[in-house]
């Protein structure tokens, strides 16, 4: 039977029931954030209210007349990814259903909508990250709880700054949309001798596919300077899995220099914020200009 092809369809009421039996099952509540098991009467209001979840896509697969399993996919629309979780039907594990269940319904999904796709799993659950890891999703941080990981097609990479590059960082500069340091943009004089100063420890411009789409910079203090006109979670995560390779932060200096790496974002940009918190960053302060 593994050998036959897995259809995925829209989740729908007749499924109810089967679904609550799969959360139900005692692996998968050992394997969920959420270890207890709902009520019957709960899980029909949840599953209904999925069913009506502009920002909620359920994908049963099914093999002939038998169902194999759930894959869901919930919007994130702040950090504008998709989190996609899979449950399997206890009587198919271990039968080699759950990579063709996750690729299937991917594939379905994203002829919707092609999104950035997050899964969230425990760190006990092999299995899952096995899946997913095949599937090309990528590993971004983990806790003792739990290990974030990311799928994007997109290709980032980090070109250090030198001289020839002001065109590029001026280009970048007139798009910024929100910006802390500066109102008017500087004229291309100023601009050119700023760059040859090169006055951070390091400075980068933020590659997509070799496209220029932003800027990073360190500075002694530890700070973070990240521009990218239009930041995605990929984005993010992929400049702070950089940092976090490539450099360490200087000494601390009591009420001087944290011992730490701050991002400083611009407070009218609260995508980049609402990101950075959901990749593992923490707020710590607000600032305000008198």
């Amino acid at each position: 039977m593994c050998d036959k092809e897995i259809d995925i369809r829209a989740a729908n009421r007749s499924d109810c029931e089967d679904v609550y039996m799969w959360r139900s099952d005692f692996i998968s509540r050992t394997m969920s954030f959420n270890s207890k098991i709902p009520s019957y009467k709960e899980h029909i209001h949840w599953f209904n209210s999925s069913l009506n979840n502009a920002n909620r896509e359920l994908y049963v697969g099914v093999v002939g007349s038998t169902k194999i399993g759930i894959c869901r996919f919930d919007r994130n629309r702040k950090c504008g990814v998709d989190e996609v979780s899979i449950n399997i039907n206890p009587n198919f594990r271990g039968r080699g259903y759950g990579k063709r269940l996750l690729a299937s319904s991917i594939k379905c999904f994203q002829k919707i909508k092609k999104n950035e796709l997050l899964a969230r799993i425990k760190p006990k659950n092999v299995v899952s990250l096995k899946i997913f890891k095949s599937l090309g999703f990528q590993e971004l941080f983990s806790k003792e709880d739990i290990i974030t990981l990311i799928k994007c097609d997109k290709n980032i990479s980090f070109k250090e700054v030198d001289e020839n590059d002001s065109k590029v960082l001026f280009e970048l500069l007139k798009q910024r949309a929100h910006s802390i340091s500066h109102n008017i943009t500087p004229t291309w004089d100023d601009h050119v001798a700023f760059v040859k100063a090169h006055p951070y420890r390091y400075w980068a411009i933020i590659l997509e596919d070799d496209f220029p789409i932003g800027t990073i910079y360190l500075q002694d203090d530890n700070s973070v300077g990240l521009n990218i006109n239009e930041p995605s979670f990929y984005h993010v995560s992929q400049v702070l899995k950089h940092i976090r390779a490539k450099f360490k932060p200087t000494r601390g200096i009591k009420s001087k220099v944290p011992p730490y790496f701050y991002i400083n974002v611009s407070y009218g940009n609260e995508k980049l914020g609402e990101i950075l918190i959901n990749s593992d960053a923490v707020p710590i302060q607000v600032s305000y200009k008198i």
